[in-house]
């Protein structure tokens, strides 16, 4: 399919190509491949994981958290090449469900998808912020990192990830195919040297590989081991992400599935080697989960290595790594805002629904997103606690929204799905099925407090802020948006306006949806 072929496809959807097909596969691949950095997501929770299950649990639990990630990631590709528009997730919810609901669902798991790609980007920026500080209390042991001085150097990683979309928009492609074959790089180069410092003084292969010892409190080592997996599912978090840039790609009805599955297998390829060394490198389990930073991981280096300096430098480089994503999520969130604009979702829609003509890209919802991430920092400063919370809830909202139009199309039937590239085929109902049970799974999980008997202290919040920030978007529909949100722009619908087909030839119709620009030039 050629340029003027994606064109013509996109505008029979509704929309005008705005921004520039300027991704190949390969580096969309890797720009999804850095969002997800699953080998760095993994470093970054390991610690959680240690107290869940011991090294064992942290090992075997990837693959699992993998495999079902697998299964949730081959549906959402299968509607990604139904679908290829930016907006995904609601524009997904709005084409299956019936047409009582189809506002209403688009409306709330639009929303899901972008308060998701907002936690999880504080997520990121907190914890590099957390890895700076540690190397400084490596080298200055009676350091204290303060909260305020951590939230300085969170703000600082924020602007400069949005820096870098601005001012290198039309350099994103090299950038992301440059810190892909760099996190490779790195990542070889730390898993080969944890093993060799550690060879002589390492841990014993059957504690490495066999230990599941439960730390958390609770009773069963069944649950212990379904909480590691949960906790490494955020190492997999983002792979709906070329879903959101599929119109700066050609081809994306059949290159956008590509781009949602091959980082899932490279992650658990790059996040299982990556896992064993660490654990192979760990001799003194107690330094590690009580580590002076706060990072278990920059103790393992230092377990392993001996040195100072040759941990310094790994964790610098993993930290370089680990920016990419946070380079990543305001690339995404910023088309996820943008597109969900172009149909009138969020307050002050036409702001955000604006594409620079300068830069090519959506700036204004970009700078939503810093603000946004800048002040939900702030909750650092007041409560640890609560902000961890914050970040749980990422896991909730990003793999609910993946799965909500999953749901659907179980209720109404797979027949509902037009024509596409990538089909699951006969294969189609039990994927769906096993993705949305698992999220389900995985909701109520999130859920549990990892550590009992619970306290204050460590009390999991994140069923408060999950049901919380539902809430104010749910009054922001029934107070502000029901009757002005109707929904993404559709083409001709066939199947007594039940289906949401593209054929060659059809277009937007206007007349079905005259109200929908009247709507959008509404003061807000």
């Amino acid at each position: 399919m050629d340029k003027h072929e994606d064109d013509l496809d996109l505008e029979a959807r509704g929309y005008s190509r705005e921004m520039p097909r300027q991704f190949s596969t390969f580096s969309l691949v890797a720009l999804s491949f850095s969002l997800t950095c699953t080998w760095s997501g993994t470093g970054s929770s390991i610690g959680i994981s240690l107290n869940d299950a011991s090294a064992a649990g942290t090992i075997w639990s990837l693959p699992v958290a993998a495999l079902m990630t697998a299964f949730l990631s081959a549906g959402v590709a299968e509607l990604a090449s139904a679908y290829p528009v930016a907006g995904a997730q609601y524009y997904w919810a709005f084409c299956v469900a019936s047409k009582d609901w189809r506002t209403f669902a688009s409306y709330m798991n639009g929303w899901l998808s972008i308060l998701g790609w907002w936690l999880a980007s504080g997520a990121a920026c907190n914890f590099i912020a957390s890895l700076i500080l540690s190397i400084v209390i490596l080298w200055y042991p009676d350091y204290e990192i303060q909260n305020w001085q951590q939230w300085l150097v969170y703000i600082g990683l924020v602007w400069f990830a949005v820096a870098l979309n601005v001012f290198g928009s039309q350099l994103l492609p090299l950038y992301n195919r440059f810190n892909f074959i760099i996190s490779c790089v790195t990542l070889t180069a730390t898993t080969i040297t944890l093993f060799v410092c550690s060879r002589h003084n390492n841990a014993p292969p059957k504690w490495t590989f066999g230990d599941a010892t439960n730390s958390t409190g609770w009773q069963s080592d069944g649950l212990a081991f379904l909480l590691a997996i949960s906790n490494a599912v955020y190492a997999f978090l983002g792979t709906d992400c070329g879903a959101h840039v599929c119109e700066e790609i050609r081809d994306p009805a059949k290159n956008t599935p590509k781009v949602i599955m091959y980082p899932v297998l490279i992650g658990v390829a790059t996040a299982f080697p990556f896992a064993c060394a660490c654990m192979n490198a760990i001799t003194d389990m107690d330094a590690v989960l009580n580590a002076p930073s706060g990072l278990p991981l920059i103790q393992i280096y230092y377990q392993s290595t001996g040195s100072k300096a040759a941990s310094s430098v790994l964790l610098a480089l993993f930290a370089f790594c680990f920016f990419g994503c946070t380079v990543g999520n305001g690339t995404t969130c910023s088309r996820t805002i943008w597109a969900v604009s172009r149909d009138n979702m969020l307050p002050f829609s036409k702001v955000w629904a604006t594409v620079n003509p300068r830069f090519q890209m959506p700036l204004n919802a970009l700078c939503l997103t810093g603000t946004v991430v800048s002040l939900y920092g702030l909750i650092f400063l007041g409560s640890s606690t609560a902000f961890s919370a914050m970040v749980g809830a990422a896991v909730i909202f990003l793999q609910t929204s993946c799965a909500l139009p999953q749901a659907i199309i179980l209720w109404r039937g797979r027949d509902i799905l037009p024509e596409r590239p990538f089909s699951l085929g006969r294969y189609g109902f039990a994927i769906n099925l096993i993705a949305v049970i698992w999220v389900v799974l995985l909701d109520i999980l999130s859920c549990f407090p990892t550590e009992m008997p619970v306290t204050k202290e460590n009390m999991n919040y994140v069923s408060v802020v999950s049901v919380g920030l539902t809430g104010i978007v749910l009054a922001l529909y029934l107070f502000a948006k029901r009757g002005k949100y109707l929904g993404p722009r559709m083409p001709n619908e066939l199947n007594h306006g039940d289906i949401c087909h593209v054929s060659e030839g059809q277009g937007f119709d206007d007349g079905a949806w005259a109200d929908h620009s009247e709507s959008f030039s509404k003061k807000e």
